[in-house]
This record gives C-alpha cells, structure tokens and sequence, in this order.
C-alpha cells in the first residue's frame, strides 16, 4: 500500500492514516504560512498608506496602531462598546493636549 500523496510505502492503514495526517499537517502549517505573508503585507501596505498621507513617522503609527489593537482587545465581550470607545477617546484627547 502507497500513500497517495508522497508515494512512500506503508505497511497498513494505520500508517497509510499517519502520514496522511502529516501532510494535513504540514499543509495547514504552509498555510498559516502563507496567510501570514499576505497579513503582514497588507500590515505593511496600511502602515506606508498611514505614513504618506499623515507625514507620521513609521514609530508614532505603529505606537498608535498598539494602543488601539490594546483598546480593542479590552472591549471583547463587553456589552457598551460605544461609550468605552468615547471614554478612551476622551482620556487620549485629554492627555494629547496636556503634552503640548
């Protein structure tokens, strides 16, 4: 018996079963590979878009882009999503204007 993937022989399907779960295996991980690449394009694309059209540095974007991913993180499962949203604004307002 062959596996039909590789070729390699196997003995019974218990292997035959084993490396085609290693092939699974290794494809989703090409996979996951792969979409990574493409999030981290488009990462990168939004990122040079952010920088060109504000005149921010890549710094300030990416330091901005972590306080927003932060805040979004702590709004998961909360139920008045709006007024978090409005009190972080708020507080970020606040505390922008008292550096200046």
């Amino acid at each position: 018996m062959r596996c039909p993937i590789c070729g390699n022989e196997v003995g019974d399907e218990a292997e035959l079963m084993a490396c085609l779960t290693t092939h699974m295996q290794q494809e989703a991980s090409k996979q996951a590979r792969e979409m990574q690449r493409i999030y981290l394009m488009l990462m990168a694309s939004q990122l040079t878009m952010a920088c060109v059209t504000t005149g921010t540095t890549p710094q300030d974007v990416v330091g901005t882009f972590g306080q927003v991913y932060e805040l979004m993180e702590s709004l998961v499962g909360k139920a008045n999503v709006n007024s978090e949203i409005e009190d972080w604004l708020k507080k970020r307002k606040s505390s922008d204007s008292g550096e200046n």
